[in-house]
């Protein structure tokens, strides 16, 4: 079985949390990256989550009418510490046969930087019969 361990957070940016200050700390949005890998392997890859306080999520929603919310995390006010208790919580508590199949749970909560990615055989359309030969 295989394990998550998150090996570092910080701004999207590559800021640590604590030297960013947000203008307001009861009212803010930032995205941040968490680079995980497996407990026991090699190996790293991003994550990425906003971190929004409900002010900010309020304010957008006066302004705008609407927001989306996948990839959020909502906190009361801008604490680094708590930030990284907390996402480390939530992406430590999978596990799973592959590596695949962690992250794949992992960007239920955090954008997987593979998410969306398929690789070129995977295809979904065909590949034309006078170019067959040169993927065989």
């Amino acid at each position: 079985m295989i394990s998550a361990q998150v090996k570092n957070i910080s701004t999207w940016e590559g800021d640590h949390l604590e030297r960013h200050v947000p203008q307001d700390p009861q009212k803010f949005c930032i995205l941040v990256r968490a680079i995980v890998g497996p407990r026991r392997g090699e190996g790293e890859e991003s994550f990425d989550i906003n971190i929004c306080t409900p002010q900010w999520l309020e304010e957008k929603v006066e302004r705008e009418g609407f927001a989306f919310g996948t990839h959020r995390l909502f906190v009361r006010a801008y604490d680094p510490a708590q930030i990284k208790e907390l996402i480390t919580k939530f992406i430590e508590r999978y596990s799973g046969e592959s590596w695949r199949e962690v992250a794949e749970k992992i960007g239920r909560i955090a954008l997987w930087e593979f998410e969306d990615y398929k690789p070129a055989f995977m295809r979904p359309w065909p590949i034309p019969h006078s170019f067959a030969h040169l993927i065989s």
